[in-house]
């Protein structure tokens, strides 16, 4: 069958009928990819994400296991919900955390590797590698990523409660509903301006252009409300979390480290770390803005410090 004929089958009533179940199927395919990571296959999603030592899973220390449960009552979690939050043992230096408030299946918070560091001294050097080469640690860039790895307790403190608050916003339900409505949206409106203006009738690269602006029109719909909607719940939390003087300080110099492995990291991977990384250890996004930027988090915490 040539191509054409299948274009031509998709206006067909079998087709049209085709178009609407294959519709359906995409939104429920957009929600559950959404929904099952955060809920049903939370577990499973850990498992890809969890840090293991000769096969078996790193436990989380008494002091990690301490130190979370001092972020559960800084953010006045409800004593019903307390037993939802599970800490884990995440793979590499980068806090973790999937699940919902909202869901039975609770919150999984990843611990990262160097949460575990308490000096210089404590870091196993041999084991970190950067594009799977030895990071030459005589070098400034090495002693830079070396000192970004050691965090105080309140800097660790400030990044566990982020993600406990986050996880109790409805950020999380409302990256379903937009995935799923979108896909919704996409189809209701082809199919709306099809009808209105008897696109049917018209030749298929016609079509086609509409069919390419409409999902251009959704998908930046998409875009512009899931990253609005991040930053909203980011500027929130860290404005709650600055009130509380340890947070405060701890937000600062989290964010210090981060930035400074980031410029160490750009250095010494090269091509791929300036393609990762901005100059400033900002994270490198060529439209899209995911989050907000490291320095203006950074910038936040030093100016609203209580006294």
């Amino acid at each position: 069958m040539s191509s054409r004929k299948i274009f031509n089958w998709f206006i067909t009533e079998n087709g049209r009928k085709f178009s609407f179940y294959a519709a359906g199927a995409a939104s429920t395919c957009a929600m559950l990819l959404n929904f099952l990571p955060q809920t049903i296959l939370l577990e499973q999603y850990k498992d890809l994400v969890q840090l293991y030592k000769k096969g078996l899973s790193v436990p989380v220390s008494l002091k990690l296991k301490e130190r979370f449960l001092k972020a559960i009552e800084i953010t006045q979690v409800h004593p019903l919900d307390r037993e939802l939050f599970k800490p884990f043992s995440a793979y590499g230096f980068e806090i973790f955390s999937a699940g919902s408030i909202f869901s039975r299946y609770g919150v999984i918070v990843g611990l990262p590797a160097n949460f575990s560091y308490d000096s210089l001294d404590g870091i196993d050097k041999s084991i970190i590698k950067v594009n799977n080469e030895p990071v030459p640690w005589d070098t400034e860039e090495g002693q830079a990523l070396l000192n970004s790895l050691v965090l105080s307790e309140n800097a660790q403190l400030y990044a566990i409660a982020r993600e406990i608050r986050y996880r109790q916003t409805s950020k999380p339900l409302l990256d379903v509903f937009l995935a799923t409505s979108s896909c919704l949206v996409a189809y209701g409106l082809g199919n709306k301006i099809n009808k209105k203006f008897n696109f049917y009738m018209q030749p298929f690269p016609l079509r086609f252009i509409m069919y390419s602006l409409v999902g251009l029109f959704v998908a930046g719909n998409y875009i512009i409300c899931k990253d609005f909607s991040q930053i909203y719940y980011e500027e929130s939390i860290d404005k709650e979390l600055k009130e509380i003087p340890e947070m405060a300080s701890g937000g600062k110099e989290f964010y210090e480290k981060i930035l400074q492995r980031n410029v160490a990291l750009r250095k010494l991977m090269g091509k791929d770390g300036e393609n990762l990384y901005t100059s400033s250890g900002n994270e490198n996004y060529m439209v899209r803005l995911k989050h907000i930027p490291l320095v203006q988090r950074k910038s936040f915490f030093e100016k609203n410090i209580p006294a």
